[in-house]
């Protein structure tokens, strides 16, 4: 009984230690990626004239970033049509040396690879990333259902985001990718992973993100993965961050709350576009 009790307290001491550095080992490793991917980002830009990546492509065949005018290769070598193919995640895959472990960390990778060789993988692959990019901001959402800062442009002849990278004001503050987390594509439950991400105001109106009762904005996680802009603290309340510069880091809610982090033009925390009347 004796050394029931004494293996007992030593459990008791050493689990919580344990817990802590397997914490640790899991941050450190999504920092790296997500210190990669940017790199990788970094460089599709360098490759195409500084263009900084589309988050999602247009289906309009006006636009200078139509789907059809650029050719996307899926795990196999097969082209890719649809939405796997418009999302950010397969074209920038080449400048990640076609590695697509290097999309996936922790979590990301126990969940993808219940979809390895299946018809859906592709596409799965390309809705579940470990990182949501900031495409709202930088490069632009062009098509579907994400578009509406695009849209809006479109009406004003004005662009919102920015479209290059050596316009970007702050590298080191400016946010391209963070630990994300999605609605599952059917049944209730989420996923640790998303490829996009919306930041914590509205374009025009003002806090979008997690709010009490009385509509105050919030610094905690919601149990709806839009309602804190797809952005997962899954790291004891903390996200992977990771800035154009490259650099990384872990940072809580409240610290990308400040519309200054996402949008090259912001210049106040709780900046919102101000549109002029035509």
């Amino acid at each position: 009984m004796a050394v029931v009790a004494v293996v007992g307290v030593l459990l008791a001491v050493l689990l919580p230690t344990l817990s802590s550095t397997m914490d640790q080992a899991d941050a450190a490793t999504e920092l790296a990626a997500a210190r990669q991917l940017t790199v990788g980002y970094v460089s599709h830009s360098t490759d195409n004239n500084g263009q900084l990546m589309t988050g999602y492509l247009s289906q309009d065949p006006t636009d200078e970033d139509h789907e059809d005018q650029y050719t996307v290769q899926g795990p196999d070598g097969s082209l890719l049509e649809g939405r796997e193919k418009r999302r950010w995640t397969w074209r920038l895959l080449p400048y990640l040396g076609n590695s697509v472990d290097s999309l996936f960390v922790n979590q990301g990778n126990e969940y993808i690879d219940r979809f390895r060789g299946d018809d859906d993988y592709a596409y799965i692959a390309s809705v579940y990333p470990s990182f949501g990019l900031n495409a709202e901001w930088l490069g632009g959402m062009k098509g579907a259902t994400y578009a509406d800062l695009h849209t809006l442009g479109k009406f004003t002849g004005d662009c919102y985001y920015t479209q290059r990278l050596a316009d970007v004001r702050r590298p080191a503050d400016q946010l391209v990718f963070a630990s994300s987390r999605g609605p599952e594509l059917e049944g209730p439950g989420t996923v640790e992973g998303y490829f996009y991400l919306l930041s914590p105001h509205y374009h025009t109106t003002g806090w979008r993100w997690n709010t009490d009762d009385s509509d105050e904005p919030l610094h905690e996680t919601s149990t709806e993965p839009s309602r804190n802009g797809f952005v997962s603290a899954r790291h004891r309340g903390q996200a992977a961050t990771a800035m154009l510069d490259g650099h990384t880091d872990l940072e809580r809610l409240q610290d990308l709350s400040d519309m200054r982090r996402w949008s090259n033009q912001a210049w106040k925390p709780d900046w919102v576009l101000e549109l002029q009347a035509p």
